[in-house]
């Protein structure tokens, strides 16, 4: 080959060349930027990770009621494992696996490999003495709840990973999130760390605390006897629930049955569902006192007004409407003291449609209440469009609307404290890592709805329910009780009729009557045996009643007390 050639040839391999150095200088520089400074990052800087806990959640007065500790979780490096048969044996009986379980983990193709999440502190040293290559610990934090079922559905769980899945746990996931504490630091070519000006830190702290407004000797007196109550009647569901009468907060919400959120078995995710905010149900009658608050508001009745009571059976639309007794002329304050669905009916006609939705819906009823927790939902209350022609008949005692348990006892403590509906309360306070106020949540006026004159008249009306009407097993001595019972018939999808055997026995009431402190729900869902409210819920609150007022150490009235001692009263057991 001539010399001019080679040169030739020479050159053109050296152009070629520069030509793709310089394709992939381009492509490194410019395409791939990104990528490759990534990985330079990588090499040239390391990342410390440091968790923070989970905030606390307490009651109103600072007992912990879900907190956050240390625990270790195991994982396998499988490539390091020289022997999975040994270590899938010595482990099993420790981490509670199967050997198969584990071999299988063990021999993956994978990097990383969790072998057990959040072990028992003791276990993990027993496992640390094994001394196996490939079996390494990291430390995370474990949700724990000191009172173990207490107020477990109000309080909620957080799962795995420490993200909220119900209740407070999940309404106030965000608040209560553990934050991650980085420093990233510049390593040398020999990956060790250097002290460097571009060296930087990002610090965040502690989740923050959540206090909630449940009174934790409430909440126990509320399930003790609610547990006890379930069993008796051997319901399908109970409930009790406590109000301030003049705030909204709410002192204690129970459900049974429920959970405990320490518990292992994955049994205790179908009961995460809270009840009280997600059950909808037919009032009966204990809507009666919200119907009739808007007629006297209205002066459409007077208390002395008579109604016939048709003798126990009167059609209306050529459908039958039943009282549990026969009744002829009852004056209005009768009516309520017997429970006439026939006399309520006749006067829920003089109130009309529009009126009676209206007052249902500025008492709650068919709204969002505003309450903190998941889940919850607005009950069923049709407009008056949507009513058929014996829609006002059936409202005006009670059935044909559905409601939650919160919407319920939020309508009575309108009632109790002279009228104001209030938002119900379920937290008080944000509290940071150090126990400062981060954000107070202040009682929270929704609307009036009746005057205060209408509500005194109503509390006397209820008041003379328990003494002498429906309601006498909820009588507690000393202390006078306003209060509603209610018996409601459960409706049947199935047959598009109303059971004949399937009850929801409910009571619902406040005291002291005169200076209402607290409210106080008690449900029990389809009760074998006796099913009316008076006879299985109004002891139930009694019992609560008389603890509850033990507790927050209001006194008998003696005057009260003088006269329920020529009464025969209903045994409400021994004081907490």
């Amino acid at each position: 080959m001539p010399r001019k050639t080679r040169i030739i040839s020479s050159m053109l391999i050296v152009i070629f060349t520069l030509i793709v150095l310089e394709i992939r200088l381009y492509y490194i520089q410019i395409v791939s930027h990104h990528r490759y400074r990534k990985m330079a990052d990588k090499q040239s800087f390391s990342v410390r990770q440091a968790n923070f806990k989970r905030g606390t959640i307490y009651d109103r007065n600072g007992k912990e009621l879900a907190i956050e500790f240390e625990v270790s979780s195991v994982y396998a490096i499988p490539s390091f494992i020289s022997n999975p048969e040994e270590t899938a044996r010595k482990l099993a009986p420790l981490l509670h696996m199967s050997e198969k379980a584990i071999r299988k983990k063990l021999e993956t193709s994978n990097s990383f490999v969790w072998l057990r999440r959040k072990i028992d502190t003791k276990i993990a040293e027993k496992i640390k003495g094994l001394h196996f290559k490939g079996i390494k610990f990291i430390s995370e934090g474990k949700r724990f709840y000191p009172e173990n079922e207490l107020a477990s559905q109000v309080i909620g769980l957080a799962g795995l990973d420490n993200q909220g899945l119900s209740g407070i746990e999940n309404f106030f996931d965000r608040t209560l999130r553990r934050k991650t504490k980085k420093t990233i630091r510049r390593k040398d070519g020999f990956g060790r760390e250097v002290i460097a000006a571009d060296t930087a830190y990002r610090s965040e702290v502690s989740g923050c605390g959540v206090v909630t407004t449940i009174d934790r000797v409430i909440q126990y007196i509320a399930e003790v006897e609610l547990r006890k109550a379930y069993n008796e009647t051997k319901a399908k569901l109970a409930t009790i629930i406590v109000q301030d009468s003049k705030t909204g907060e709410l002192l204690a919400l129970a459900n049974f049955p429920s959970f405990n959120g320490n518990s292992s078995s994955p049994g205790k995710y179908k009961y995460l569902k809270n009840p009280a905010i997600s059950n909808i149900f037919e009032p009966g009658s204990t809507f009666k006192p919200i119907v009739a608050a808007a007629l006297l508001e209205e002066n459409l009745v007077t208390l002395e007004d008579r109604f016939y009571c048709e003798e126990g059976v009167y059609l209306f639309n050529g459908l039958p409407i039943r009282d549990h007794e026969g009744e002829g002329w009852l004056t209005f304050i009768q009516v309520l003291e017997k429970s006439s669905n026939i006399g309520m009916a006749k006067a829920g006609q003089l109130l009309g449609k529009d009126k009676l939705y209206q007052y249902a819906r500025d008492f709650g009823f068919g709204n969002f209440t505003g309450i903190r927790l998941p889940g919850e939902t607005p009950g069923i209350l049709k407009k008056p469009k949507d009513w058929s022609e014996i829609s006002l008949s059936r409202l005006s005692f009670g059935q044909g609307i559905g409601v939650n348990a919160i919407q319920l006892i939020s309508a009575f403590s309108c009632l109790a404290n002279g009228g104001v509906l209030m938002e119900p309360m379920i937290v008080k306070r944000i509290v940071d890592p150090g126990g400062k106020v981060v954000k107070e949540f202040q009682p929270c006026p929704v609307r009036g709805v009746i005057s205060y004159k209408t509500a005194k008249t109503l509390t006397n009306i209820l008041y003379r329910i328990v003494e002498n009407g429906t309601g006498e097993k909820a009588k507690i001595m000393g202390y006078r009780v306003a209060g509603k019972t209610g018996t409601a018939q459960k409706f049947d999808p199935e047959t598009g009729k109303y059971s004949d055997t399937n009850y929801i026995a409910s009571f619902i009431g406040y005291l002291p009557a005169e200076q209402p402190k607290v409210t106080i729900l008690v449900i029990l869902d389809e009760p074998q045996g006796f099913y009316w409210g008076g006879s299985v819920a109004a002891p139930v609150f009694a019992r609560v009643g008389l603890r509850i007022m033990h507790h927050l150490g209001i006194p008998p009235d003696s005057q009260e007390m003088f006269r329920n001692l020529s009464q025969e009263t209903a045994y409400i057991g021994p004081p907490l």
